[in-house]
């Protein structure tokens, strides 16, 4: 057998005996490795690692490791507050406090830390008027981050602010609203305030943002979405948009109508499968909707799109309004 082996080497691939034998060897040690998997098979497991790992003693461990880390939380949470009530407690006391009146929309630095309000806390108050907040009420004072509840009790009395005529209300009294009764009757309605009715397709980011709850954001991707779909024919698109939830689109709708809309048709008939994009149509449908025109001629109904099989009956029915034949 063996011999004929080497025959069949040498005729086959002209090897010498040196090359035959060498040849033999790999293919003895290719068997043997491939033999060894099967061997390691039946081998018991070794018993160190066979040992199972009892479940109830990895939960009594796990819990031991729950209950140890909970108290360093609570213990370095009970410290911090500690030196927090300490430090503001210390600052408090050892600054000369003058209560006076004040306007926390444009107090400054200095007039707020003499009100007995710490550094960090009148700075961060500073930061939050840059950033656009305005105090309109007294409790405002109070929507700032871990601002101390008994110091806004004292300063409460001592917090004035300008009504809309721009004036200032004294303190511990009461503005008369008896008097400019007249001026007031005046002032526009606020129903005069609500935005009319437009057009979707028509809108802009002003008209959106007109809306209550829409900003810059969303009203830019309303617009960014209507574009991509080529024009809104039914106002149930609009719940589409990414982000916006169902009072927002609610309010949207409220005002927001679709009249003749001017939608961006596709050529059915005449678009490749590079022109075929649409969001609503995934590339391997574009390319079986293609494939089945140039296989059965061109599309006169919305009966021959229902025979194609992987375009179903939910998306042919977003998609068909921007068919054109």
């Amino acid at each position: 057998m063996f011999k004929k082996l080497r025959y069949y080497l040498r005729d086959y691939f002209a090897f010498n005996k040196t090359e035959i034998k060498g040849f033999m060897f790999l293919i003895f040690l290719i068997i043997a490795f491939i033999f060894s998997i099967f061997v390691f098979d039946f081998l018991p497991d070794n018993p160190k690692t066979s040992k199972t790992i009892d479940p109830k003693r990895v939960e009594e461990m796990m819990a031991k490791i729950e209950v140890k880390e909970s108290a360093k939380k609570e213990a370095y949470q009970d410290r911090f507050n500690n030196q927090y009530e300490k430090s503001d407690k210390e600052y408090t006391e050892n600054r000369n406090v003058k209560l006076a009146p004040f306007d926390p929309n444009v107090a400054s630095q200095q007039e707020l830390e003499q009100l007995g309000i710490a550094s960090w806390m009148a700075k961060r108050i500073i930061n939050y008027r840059s950033k656009g907040g305005e105090f309109r009420k007294k409790e405002d004072l109070q929507r700032i981050y871990d601002f101390p509840a008994d110091l806004y009790s004292k300063l409460e009395p001592y917090i004035t602010l300008p009504d809309k005529a721009g004036k200032s209300f004294p303190v511990n009294t009461k503005p008369d609203f008896s008097v400019e009764t007249k001026s007031v009757s005046n002032l526009p309605n606020k129903e005069s305030f609500k935005p009319t009715t437009f057009d979707l397709n028509r809108a802009d980011t002003n008209d959106l943002k007109k809306m209550k709850g829409i900003g810059s954001k969303l009203s830019a991707r309303i617009i960014k979405y209507r574009d991509m779909l080529g024009g809104f024919y039914s106002e149930n698109q609009v719940r589409e948009v990414y982000g916006l939830d169902s009072t927002v689109v609610d309010e949207v709708l409220k005002y927001g109508i679709i009249k003749n809309p001017p939608l961006r048709k596709i050529k059915i008939n005449e678009v490749t499968v590079e022109e075929f994009k649409h969001y609503y149509i995934r590339p391997y449908i574009a390319k079986s909707v293609i494939a089945y025109r140039q296989q059965h001629g061109n599309f006169s109904s919305r009966k021959d799109f229902e025979n194609i099989k992987l375009l179903d009956a939910k998306t042919l029915d977003k998609i068909f309004p921007y068919f054109e034949f």
